[in-house]
C-alpha cells in the first residue's frame, strides 16, 4: 500500500454531541489525516468549535475552519482560510440559498452542497430538484459532497449490529412461521421487516444518485459527517500532494487535484464505527421524515383538515378561556362590593 497518503476529511462535528477536543484530535491522528475540516452546524456555535480545536491543534495537521449552514435549499458546507467563514449572514438559520452563495463569493470562501440526495429538508436535490440545483452550482462555482460517510454507511451500520440482526431474524421467523401465520400474528412483523428493507434500498439509491449528480459539479468534497470521534476519517479525499496551508488546500480542491474520493480504504473497516445509541439516532433520522409525512397524509389527517377540526378546537378553547375569565372577574367584583 502507498505510504504517506495525504488524506482529508471535510465534514466533521464537535459541539453537537459535546465531543472533547482532545478526543477529536486523537481520532484524527489515529486515522493519519493530513487535513481536517471542522464543519459544525451553524446553530451549534461553529466558531467556538473551531477555536476549541485550534487551541490544541497538533503540528503537521491542517485545520480548515468551516460550518454546515442551514439554508433554504438544505445544508451547505462552507470552508475558509480563517474565521471570516463565520459570517453573521451565513450563521443565520434557513438563510436564502442565493443570499448565502453571494456572501460566500463576496468573502472568497468555498461552498459545497452536503449530501445532495439526503432527505427532504437538508439536501439540495430534494428541496430544489436537480435542474435548479445545478443552475446554482454553475452560477456560483459551488461544489457537491460526492460521498457522505454517515449516509453511505447507514445500511452496514444498521444490519451489521447483533441487536438489529436478532430483531430482523425474529421478525422473519414470525413472518414465515405456520402458527403465527394461521393466527394472523405475522402482519406486524412483515410490515416491520419491509420497512427495514425499504430503508436499506432507499439509502443505497440516495448515495448512488448523489455520486452521479456530483460529477457535474465544479468540484467535489467528501467527508465522514462524523458526530463522534470514532467515525472521523472513515470517508476521505486523497490529495495529489501535501498542501502548505489552508489557502493552498482549497485551491487544490477547486482544481480537482485529487487521487481518490470515498471510503477510507486504508482502514480495516472503512465505515463509521458507532454504538447502539448512534444506531438509534441514525435510524430515527432515516425514518422520521417518512413517518411524519405518513401521519400528515393519513385518512384521519385529511378528514381533520377537510372539516377544519384543528381550527374549531382552537376556537372552542379560546371561547372557553374567555368565559372562565369573565366568571372569575364577576366573582372578584362581588367580593369587593361586599
Amino acid at each position: 500500500m502507498k505510504k504517506n497518503r495525504v488524506l482529508a476529511d471535510l465534514h466533521t462535528h464537535l459541539n453537537e454531541k459535546k465531543v472533547k477536543p482532545k478526543d477529536y484530535w486523537a481520532a484524527v491522528k489515529k486515522r493519519k489525516l493530513s487535513i481536517i475540516a471542522i464543519t459544525e452546524h451553524s446553530y451549534y456555535k461553529p466558531q467556538e468549535a473551531y477555536q476549541k480545536l485550534k487551541a490544541i491543534q497538533p503540528a503537521g495537521i491542517i485545520l480548515i475552519p468551516g460550518m454546515e449552514a442551514k439554508t433554504s435549499a438544505g445544508d451547505l458546507l462552507i470552508y475558509g482560510e480563517d474565521e471570516r467563514v463565520y459570517s453573521p449572514v451565513l450563521m443565520k438559520r434557513n438563510v436564502g440559498i442565493e443570499k448565502a452563495l453571494k456572501e460566500v463569493k463576496r468573502l472568497g470562501l468555498t461552498a459545497s452542497f452536503a449530501h445532495p440526495y439526503g432527505f427532504k429538508l437538508d439536501s439540495v436535490c430534494e428541496v430544489l430538484k436537480e435542474k435548479k440545483a445545478m443552475e446554482l452550482i454553475k452560477k456560483y462555482g459551488a461544489g457537491v459532497e460526492y460521498y457522505n460517510g454517515m449516509l453511505a454507511s447507514a445500511n452496514q451500520l444498521l444490519f451489521d449490529r447483533k441487536i438489529v440482526r436478532k430483531f430482523y431474524g425474529l421478525m422473519d421467523f414470525l413472518d414465515h412461521n405456520r402458527a403465527t401465520t394461521k393466527l394472523r400474528l405475522n402482519k406486524p412483523s412483515g410490515w416491520t421487516k419491509k420497512k427495514l428493507e425499504s430503508v436499506a434500498v432507499e439509502t443505497i439509491h440516495r448515495v448512488r444518485e448523489g455520486m452521479i449528480f456530483s460529477q457535474k459539479a465544479e468540484f467535489i468534497t467528501t467527508g465522514s459527517d462524523a458526530h463522534y470521534p470514532r467515525s472521523i476519517g472513515s470517508s476521505v479525499i486523497e490529495m495529489k500532494k501535501t498542501p502548505k496551508n489552508e489557502e493552498e488546500f482549497l485551491k487544490m480542491l477547486k482544481k480537482k487535484q485529487i487521487l481518490w474520493a470515498g471510503p477510507n480504504l486504508g482502514l480495516k473497516k472503512p465505515i463509521d464505527e458507532v454504538g447502539k445509541k448512534e444506531i438509534l439516532e441514525g435510524l430515527f433520522y432515516l425514518t422520521k421524515k417518512r413517518v411524519f409525512k405518513k401521519k400528515k397524509n393519513s385518512i384521519t389527517g385529511k378528514i381533520r383538515r377537510k372539516i377544519g377540526l384543528g381550527k374549531r378546537i382552537k376556537t372552542i378553547k379560546r371561547i372557553t378561556k374567555r368565559v372562565k375569565l369573565r366568571k372569575i372577574r364577576t366573582k372578584f367584583g362581588r367580593i369587593r362590593k361586599k
